[in-house]
């Protein structure tokens, strides 16, 4: 009761950006706005990678699983270094760093097969991609729990599961992008809005308090 009450003590109003908004509620809406977006984006296209491997780089359904498979390996491994990384220079700068390079891979990916490089070379780009990409959600899930009253943070962590249910919408949109002008396309789609998506944790870094851990 006593960490609430003193949440609440803090919990004045202010003006972010010409809206106002309660105080401790700044850290955590930016926060959780950067996670939808990247899940509505991430759901645009995690379900048609298979397709790309399979139809685009033809490759065997063998193959694509083991791509899969190195991408998990990878991921875990780097999921140690973005906390030590977190430490050390913060944990939104490195979920940023993360989050662009994991664009810049996406875009590379793409450049790569429509310049008829090795399947090899695309695979590898979307394993990178893949990894720098998921690396950082529980920097970001350790943030907006580290700024939301204790009495709270069941309804932010509900955040996570409306990202869950989002994929499936998004990903028909997806669909839509896919027949409407090709499956590059809708790489290209999610890209942009992944970098949207990084536009909340800029604004943190330009305006808000994030507390280190």
């Amino acid at each position: 009761n006593n960490d609430d009450s003193s949440d609440n003590s803090d919990d004045e109003i202010t003006k972010f950006l010409c809206i106002e908004i309660r105080s401790t509620r700044v850290v955590p809406v930016l926060v959780a706005t950067a996670d939808v977006l990247s899940g509505l984006a991430a759901g645009m296209s995690i379900r048609y990678f298979p397709i790309f491997f399979l139809d685009n780089l033809k490759l065997k359904p063998a193959q694509v699983q083991l791509v899969f498979i190195v991408s998990m390996l990878t991921m875990a491994v780097a999921g140690q270094l973005s906390q030590r990384a977190g430490k050390k220079i913060g944990r939104i700068e490195t979920t940023l760093i993360c989050k662009w390079t994991g664009i810049a891979l996406l875009v590379a990916m793409i450049a790569a097969y429509r310049s008829d490089m090795p399947a090899w070379v695309v695979c590898a780009a979307y394993v990178l991609r893949s990894t720098f990409m998921n690396t950082c959600g529980p920097l970001t899930r350790s943030v907006l729990m580290d700024h939301v009253p204790k009495s709270e943070r069941g309804k932010w962590s509900a955040l996570e599961s409306v990202n869950m249910f989002s994929w499936s919408g998004s990903a028909a949109i997806g669909g839509f992008l896919v027949d409407a002008e090709g499956i590059l396309f809708n790489f290209y789609t999610t890209a942009g809005l992944q970098l949207v998506a990084t536009v909340p944790l800029v604004l943190l870094l330009m305006f808000g308090n994030v507390r280190s851990e």
